[in-house]
């Protein structure tokens, strides 16, 4: 390894744990109210096809911090993906459910 690159790897590392956890609230925000109604769709699937481009090229340069911190983020991110899916499908099944009134 050459100097420097340790610190260089341990600042990725921080900041990659700081970046990674920063999608923790939104989740568990999420589990705590049991909805997904507040949450931007695209947001969250522009943000997992980045997390897999970031991660496409950690592996590439093989840094260990891109690499777990994008693995780490992917998997926060999908879990909000899919409860936000959840979430517009029970809207979806409740208008199967329970059609608009016709209008007078």
């Amino acid at each position: 390894m050459q100097p420097g690159s340790l610190a260089l790897e341990t600042l990725g590392f921080i900041a990659a744990i700081l970046t990674t956890l920063s999608f923790l609230p939104q989740a568990l925000r999420i589990r705590r109210r049991r909805s997904a109604d507040d949450v931007s769709f695209t947001m969250y699937l522009m943000m997992v096809t980045g997390q897999s481009l970031w991660l496409v090229y950690g592996i590439v340069i093989a840094s260990p911090s891109m690499i777990g911190a994008n693995v780490v983020a992917m998997s926060f991110v999908t879990w909000v993906l899919i409860m936000k899916l959840r979430h517009l499908r029970r809207i979806r099944d409740q208008a199967a459910l329970c059609p608009p009134a016709p209008a007078e």
